[in-house]
């Protein structure tokens, strides 16, 4: 469609070149009259051309779509076949060659000018990993059928929008007014007649119905109107028209009239004149409006300052009372350092556009960008047959599957096309897998539970598993909570983005509550696991397994220490009770915050007056072992209690010789921790 978008703009496409002394070509260039610049180009070039020249002569064949001669002419550019002594082009060059050798089917070779205008821009560039997308997206499965409108005539026609039985397309088509037709004036690029507005009714298959008429004369002006978009309920157009005043054309200060945009409303039937709309600004083009279902933003293709590139897609909020705000960019995920035009809007605000910036199948090439919660994601090629080598462009639906669609893969002019969607395109919710591992092992954990949870922590999904933890789901684009857990492992959450991807994994790690051998003692001691998570000192004491061990009795802890004996009626430490200490010292040592109690008993042989004092000395000399053993002193207290505590009550007060034993003991209570 290389005439149609072009000329919207009246902004020639052409290669950096400097200032020489103007030939007839050159006349005939700077007006858009590539046709005539062609002709004089071509008689120069036996005696030969300029860099210049030759860059004229390049764009002039592109702008008329012979994209053969345009890289036979690009060639001899490229191997420096022109008369000025300096042999240097711009980089634009070798894109423009990437573009004409794909658009006829030559891909390896378009990759390789590809790569060079990248490199050329300072980017890194894959040419591998480039064709492969290439491939793909050409032997990719159709998504849409397609076949050419009867709105066609041998003229160009594009930009079509259905509204209730009628469409309305864009067409340069002879003027119905045969003095028109005759003495009109005729646009210079393509040497017909300027852009109009028609419509024409149809029926339920798109087969018009009586014949095509141009919209009044307030829409259809002398210049170019077109293309353009409806409000939803049809009573408000926002159309691109050349700029003009009072029905005469308002120029550029290079003496370029350019297209902007306009919108009018139709009252009681009939539009009224329109206006252009206020954010526009002189010097730059505005074309291409796209309007949202809700009415509420407006998109539209400019080449205002501040964009990626030559065009970029622009937005601008629509407030209730008609006026706009500043015009926004849609940001680098849609807009290139190339072209972007043509936007169009989905009821799920998703935005379709045409671009030669993004790789396709050839010139331009439609994509869809889909909304998302995180704002718009990488744009998705439509492939064939929506796309083909050449340009296609303007595509527009009228409900969830139909639409058109406009392309001059005729190689004659652009076409209206209309097209049914026969299978998904837009891709919102990507495989995602969830691993939960153990932190220390990053072994995978079995019997494993998983929550996500979205937006207002509301949970999207949850899962258990009795074999290894991991988990296969689809989400669409957010950020979320990652929760998991395990048996005997900690609950854990972590904060996660799912970007537009498949095959993403997610992988959180869970530390184990207990250890092997704490499960071990838990059982064995038949302690309350809770216990771990309300009092973890006392936790660790009683699942220490350094001797002695710490066990509970009747609510209270004490340390089990093997028994320590004494000869008779004597209270020294003897050797072989020693060891028992010492091991009591190092627990002492390595838990300094305990606080213990040394509590002596004696059997009942012998009068209290004797056990009593006869404990009390034995626990003294425990102390002062463990004192000399490096124990704070203020740490451990003791006392004796003689034969007033027995372990076991023996029937008439006669204990055998295994009751006394069990009676004749010191104990070491924790008083603190």
């Amino acid at each position: 469609m290389r005439k149609a978008f072009i000329l919207l703009a009246l902004c020639t496409v052409q290669l950096v070149f400097g200032q020489e002394q103007k030939s007839r070509g050159d006349r005939f260039y700077e007006k858009n009259d590539f046709t005539g610049a062609i002709k004089y180009y071509e008689a120069s070039l036996d005696d030969g051309l300029s860099k210049q020249s030759m860059e004229r002569l390049a764009n002039s064949y592109y702008n008329v779509s012979d994209y053969n001669k345009t890289e036979r002419t690009l060639r001899l550019l490229l191997n420096g076949r022109y008369t000025d002594p300096v042999k240097e082009y711009d980089n634009s060059a070798n894109f423009r060659m990437f573009e004409v050798l794909l658009a006829q089917g030559k891909q390896e070779e378009a990759l390789t000018y590809l790569e060079k205008y990248e490199v050329g821009q300072g980017n890194s560039f894959d040419k591998e990993a480039t064709l492969k997308k290439l491939q793909n997206l050409t032997d990719s499965k159709p998504s849409f059928t397609i076949r050419e409108s009867n709105l066609n005539s041998e003229s160009n026609e594009f930009g079509a929008v259905k509204v209730g039985d009628s469409v309305f397309f864009t067409s340069d088509r002879p003027s119905e007014n045969i003095l028109k037709q005759l003495f009109g004036k005729r646009f210079k690029w393509t040497r017909k007649a300027f852009l109009d507005i028609y419509s024409v009714r149809v029926k339920s298959n798109n087969d018009t119905i009586g014949n095509v008429k141009a919209l009044s004369t307030v829409i259809n002006t002398n210049l170019h109107d077109g293309n353009f978009c409806f409000s939803k309920d049809g009573d408000v157009m926002y159309l691109s028209r050349s700029n003009y005043d009072e029905g005469k054309k308002v120029f550029n200060e290079d003496k370029s009239n350019l297209v902007q945009l306009y919108k009018t409303v139709k009252i009681d039937g009939k539009w009224r004149e329109a206006e252009k709309l206020s954010f526009v600004k002189d010097g730059y083009t505005y074309q291409h409006p796209a309007l949202t279902p809700d009415g509420k933003r407006l998109y539209f293709s400019s080449d205002i300052e501040g964009g990626y590139g030559s065009y970029d897609i622009y937005y601008v909020q629509v407030f209730n009372d008609g006026s706009f705000s500043a015009p926004v960019n849609a940001g680098e995920v849609i807009n290139t350092p190339n072209r972007e035009q043509f936007p169009f809007v989905s009821d799920r605000g998703d935005i379709y556009f045409s671009s030669n910036g993004h790789l396709g199948l050839g010139l331009l090439d439609v994509f869809v960008s889909p909304l998302s919660v995180k704002g718009y994601l990488t744009p998705t090629n439509l492939g064939a047959p929506i796309n083909s080598p050449y340009d296609d462009f303007s595509l527009t639906y009228y409900n969830g599957t139909d639409g058109f669609v406009a392309s001059n893969r005729n190689k004659m002019n652009d076409q209206v096309y209309s097209f049914v969607q026969t299978d998904k395109i837009i891709e919102r919710e990507f495989d995602i897998k969830f691993e939960i591992r153990d932190v220390d092992t990053r072994k995978l954990i079995t019997n494993a539970n998983i929550k996500i949870l979205g937006y207002e922590e509301k949970q999207v999904y949850s899962n258990t598993t009795r074999g290894e933890g991991v988990f296969k789901t689809k989400l669409p684009v957010d950020d979320y909570t990652f929760i998991a857990s395990g048996e005997n492992y900690k609950e854990s959450r972590d904060p996660i983005e799912v970007q537009p991807e498949n095959g993403q994994v997610f992988t959180i790690y869970l530390k184990q509550i207990f250890t092997d051998s704490e499960l071990a003692i838990i059982n064995q001691k038949n302690i309350d696991k809770d216990l771990k998570e309300k009092d973890p000192s006392r936790f660790e004491l009683l699942t220490d397994q350094q001797a002695p061990q710490v066990v509970e009795k009747d609510g209270k802890l004490f340390i089990d220490v093997a028994p320590i004996y004494f000869d008779f009626d004597l209270w020294d430490i003897r050797e072989d009770s020693q060891t028992v200490l010492d091991e009591l010292a190092n627990k002492l040592t390595k838990y300094k915050r305990i606080r213990i109690k040394i509590r002596s008993h004696t059997d009942s042989r012998g009068p209290d007056a004797y056990n009593i004092p006869l404990s009390e000395r034995r626990a003294k000399s425990t102390f002062e072992y463990l004192v000399a053993k490096g124990i704070d002193p203020s740490r451990v207290e003791y006392q004796g209690y003689g034969d007033t505590q027995p372990v076991i009550k023996c029937p008439a007060g006669v204990c055998d010789e295994e009751q006394h034993q069990l009676n004749r003991r010191s104990e070491f209570e924790i008083t603190g921790y």
